[in-house]
């Protein structure tokens, strides 16, 4: 988690420093959609930790004997894999792209 923070906020440092030198620094456009796309990554990192958590509440819940719905912890197992895999990827394609953006040459 402390990774994902840290890439958010070099990617928000790259996206301070791009809106200076293009001059959309004070730009309306640029404050409402950073805005958003910070909203969006918020909501998919919560999303991403709230499956996270149902699955291992789930299958604490088959562990102790109080849960005994294997087919809802098992979905939650499935999501909770997915939603790891997706962001995963997510990450893998802003490396590549950050790493794109920082070989070029101006």
């Amino acid at each position: 988690m402390d990774s994902i923070n840290s890439m958010l906020s070099n990617v928000q440092n790259y996206q301070g420093l791009l809106a200076k030198q293009t001059g959309l620094e004070n730009s309306d456009f640029a404050t409402a959609h950073s805005a958003n796309f910070s909203q969006l990554l918020s909501n998919a990192i919560n999303g991403l930790n709230n499956n996270v958590n149902a699955m291992e509440q789930g299958t604490a819940g088959l562990i102790s004997g109080t849960n005994n719905d294997l087919g809802k912890t098992m979905v939650q197992m499935t999501e909770a894999q997915l939603s790891v895999q997706t962001a995963v990827q997510v990450r893998n394609k802003v490396l590549d792209a950050y790493n794109d953006i920082k070989n070029m040459q101006f």
